[in-house]
């Protein structure tokens, strides 16, 4: 686990030289009368600012001998990060020991002291070595930036991963429809059967399904064994991401237009709308199935309790998993949510009544 000493010295250390989109206005400067306190654009009330706005260039350098310039506005849109910077605020000795965790946990419960006991709250500050109490909030708003900067930086290196698992699996796709691993089993392509098989398990009659594809059962059943052997012999699992593609996505090709094709988003109820949008309904429908699967419950009928089917729930995952593999926040919150909702339907059993 890193130190606070860790990720402080990792958030505050010497800046880069970006700021060459400054360096006309810089210039135009008359830095023999520069004074950071009255120069225009320059605000020390430390209000905090618009995370999405650019603000008027603050050329900040408290010391003409340093080497870079800060666009102090736009840099720390935090009004306490800014006052930090002005006044070269530096974490206590005390608190860079601790792991992150500790120290957050405890400033924040120092932080809550303040409105029930204003002499403890001061007395704990002094302790733990903030000469104030805007170095105490400076304090609190580094560790929250420092475990920001984390949660970003893990963010971003799962996306790099993804990209890179992304391209390859292109490359295996490419390279299976040229060794026709991909070609049609009598006249039927993987996504048309991948799409028939999503609209079956989503309660489509199946003479239904092979009048639309066009086909009888007899072949039906060839193209499918055909079709599974395929994947199972497909090390590189090409065949099974264009089956996965396919089947979520359902309403295409031949089923697009299909008149008996009652299930879309668009269509379904108030519940199956909700669960796209939000991630705790997600994860309380998964965790309402997972605990009626172990009292004997049957997924299907739990999914109706939401207003989705099979099919929805498998565009409902297809939905938030890639949000999840790629949001380190979200995954945490997952398994906060996944405690909480297993132990509520744990008590209450999966089948009684469920309250949205």
């Amino acid at each position: 686990m890193s130190t606070v000493n860790e990720l402080y010295q990792d958030v505050s250390g010497k800046q880069k030289d970006e700021y060459r989109d400054y360096l006309a206005i810089i210039d135009r400067m008359d830095w023999h009368s520069y004074d950071y306190m009255t120069w225009p654009c320059a605000d020390l009330s430390f209000q905090d600012l618009e995370e999405g706005e650019d603000y008027d260039l603050w050329p900040f350098k408290p010391n003409l001998n340093e080497p870079h310039w800060v666009d102090l506005n736009n840099q720390f849109k935090s009004g306490i990060r800014r006052y930090g910077y002005v006044n070269k605020l530096e974490m206590p000795e005390q608190v860079r020991e601790l792991s992150h965790e500790d120290a957050t946990d405890i400033l924040n419960d120092i932080k809550n002291l303040k409105d029930s006991d204003l002499s403890e709250f001061n007395d704990q500050i002094s302790e733990y070595g903030f000469a104030d109490e805007n170095h105490f909030l400076w304090g609190i708003a580094l560790l929250n930036s420092a475990e920001e900067k984390a949660y970003d930086d893990a963010d971003n290196f799962l996306k790099e991963q993804k990209a890179k698992l992304d391209a390859q699996m292109d490359a295996h796709i490419e390279a299976a429809e040229a060794g026709g691993l991909l070609d049609p089993i009598n006249g039927i392509d993987m996504e048309t059967w991948a799409a028939a098989n999503a609209k079956i398990a989503g309660g489509m009659d199946l003479e239904e399904v092979l009048k639309v594809v066009g086909t009888e059962k007899p072949i039906w059943d060839e193209v499918s064994a055909e079709w599974t052997a395929r994947m199972s012999q497909d090390t590189t699992f090409a065949i099974s991401k264009v089956y996965g593609d396919a089947f979520m996505n359902s309403n295409i090709g031949k089923f697009a237009n299909a008149e008996s094709n009652q299930e879309s988003k668009a269509d379904s109820s108030a519940g199956n709308n909700d669960i796209y949008e939000d991630f705790e309904l997600y994860i309380k429908v998964m965790c309402h199935q997972n605990m009626g699967a172990a009292q004997g419950k049957d997924a299907a009928s739990i999914l109706q309790e939401y207003g989705l089917t099979v099919t929805d729930w498998s565009s409902v995952g297809m939905h938030w998993t890639p949000k999840m593999a790629t949001d380190t926040r979200m995954a945490l919150k997952m398994g906060e949510l996944m405690e909480k909702y297993n132990a509520e339907f744990a008590s209450a059993k999966a089948g009684d009544d469920i309250d949205f």
